[in-house]
């Protein structure tokens, strides 16, 4: 079993992000509003349109009368033309005994494109091919007026719609770059909300505005350096005390000498040797986190530095197997820290596993820009509610804080701050009775 497929995705990741952000949020608010504001406007429109059409399609009717009036009786084609060049018309005129059109491509509008005009009986109006028209009988004739051909009223139309688009397309880019404006604080708090879990305490958000995100940002900044100043001080005092101790335990083994052999002297003989390892490994994960500049880095192969370990843990139960290792990936690190990590990670997972159950397994993969070592045991896992203290100096998930169930809980605090030294990070994930799979991830730049 292989763990090339086991690294964690999100495929549909940044999709759900878009979807939940608070701006996608404001910005869809944004767009509704500005549908329905559309709409309202619109529908007022067409009300005020329908009510005020009636006296419109009076005057209509009207200047109709007054031009069938102006053609006289019976009506000439030739005063129909005039007319119709003034005014924008086209004119058609039928009865028994005289018919004639101003325009010789007039088209025959079927009856079913009338609709009888309510208030009156002798007017009809209709819409054909994208053209109004009017009809009125007079007498024994009946008139047809309609808009001109060359009275492009649907392009008009079109061009005014293409307007309103453009303009609401501008508006809604322009409330879009706003809101990204105006919650661009919102953005480098995330950012620092990352750096800081990353344990980068350093990090400080930038205070840009003169809002109430500025408040939040500058809070957010003092919260993160008295957490850098409480942690210094946590670091500070163990340091502090561990050199204190050095003394007195030094002349505890020098009076442990003259006392003879017994019991109670090998007793007190290994306390002392086990308060002066537990105090070489503070100063030495202290010595280790102040190390950033001090890495003797080199470009080595990683997959030799794995195969020079693997030999140590060939006799211990269950075993470690290791996937199929690339030939070659090229890191520049520090051999023998990296080498201390894989040594942690390893013994941890042979020391919580079963002796009868599965080999820890072991692989190396590429994802650019980074490689990752991941580790992955069969034995009893972490609860859930442990691991994100796991990486606190002596923390351990045993409570009983046995020395045949663990160390002083300093290995994993110490791979953490290697890790972060080489510009990497260390990640655990576990399940209880199932086991534990711990991610290294260097970079290969």
């Amino acid at each position: 079993m292989c763990l090339s497929g086991k690294i964690p995705r999100m495929r549909f990741k940044w999709v759900n992000r878009i979807v939940k952000s608070v701006f996608t949020k404001l910005l869809a608010v944004i767009i509704v509003t500005g549908i329905c504001i559309n709409l309202v406007v619109g529908g007022s429109f067409w009300v005020y349109r329908t009510m005020a059409g009636r006296p419109f399609h009076k005057n209509i009717i009207q200047y109709c009368n007054y031009l069938i009036a102006d053609m006289g009786t019976p009506p000439r084609l030739e005063r129909a033309r005039t007319l119709a060049a003034q005014s924008s018309l086209e004119i058609r005129y039928a009865s028994p005994d005289l018919s004639w059109s101003t325009a010789e491509d007039f088209p025959a509008i079927p009856v079913g494109r009338f609709q009888i005009w309510a208030e009156s009986p002798d007017v009809r109006v209709g819409r054909y091919h994208g053209r109004y028209f009017i009809e009125l009988n007079r007498g024994p004739g009946r008139f047809i007026f309609g808009l001109a051909r060359n009275f492009d009223g649907d392009s008009e139309r079109v061009r005014l719609l293409l307007i309103v688009f453009g303009l609401l397309t501008t508006i809604l880019i322009a409330a879009y770059l706003s809101i990204r404006w105006i919650l661009r604080p919102v953005k480098w708090l995330d950012e620092g909300v990352q750096q800081v879990s990353r344990g980068n305490l350093m990090h400080r958000v930038p205070l840009q505005r003169s809002d109430e995100l500025k408040d939040l940002a500058a809070a957010f900044n003092a919260m993160t350096e008295r957490i850098r100043e409480m942690l210094h001080a946590k670091e500070q005092l163990l340091l502090d005390v561990s050199h204190e101790l050095r003394s007195p335990l030094t002349r505890m083994k020098v009076a442990l000498e003259f006392l003879p052999e017994s019991q109670a002297r090998q007793s007190l003989h290994a306390d002392v040797a086990e308060m002066e390892q537990m105090i070489s490994g503070i100063l030495e994960a202290a010595r280790r986190h102040h190390t950033h500049a001090r890495l003797h880095r080199q470009r080595v192969n990683l997959v030799e530095i794995i195969r020079e370990i693997l030999p140590a843990y060939e006799k211990q139960p269950p075993g470690v197997h290791t996937c199929d290792l690339p030939a070659d990936v090229e890191v520049s690190i520090d051999p023998e820290q990296i080498k201390t990590v894989l040594n942690n990670v390893l013994t941890n997972a042979l020391k919580y596993s079963d002796p009868h159950s599965q080999p820890v397994y072991l692989a190396l993969s590429i994802h650019p820009p980074e490689a990752v070592i991941q580790v992955k045991d069969n034995g009893i896992g972490i609860p859930s509610e442990e691991l994100p203290f796991i990486f606190e100096p002596f923390y351990r998930v045993d409570k009983s804080r046995s020395k045949r169930t663990g160390g002083y809980g300093l290995g994993l605090s110490l791979c953490k701050t290697i890790m972060e030294a080489h510009g990497g990070r260390i990640e655990v994930a576990s399940t209880p009775r199932e086991g534990t799979t711990v991610s290294l991830y260097l970079s290969l730049s």
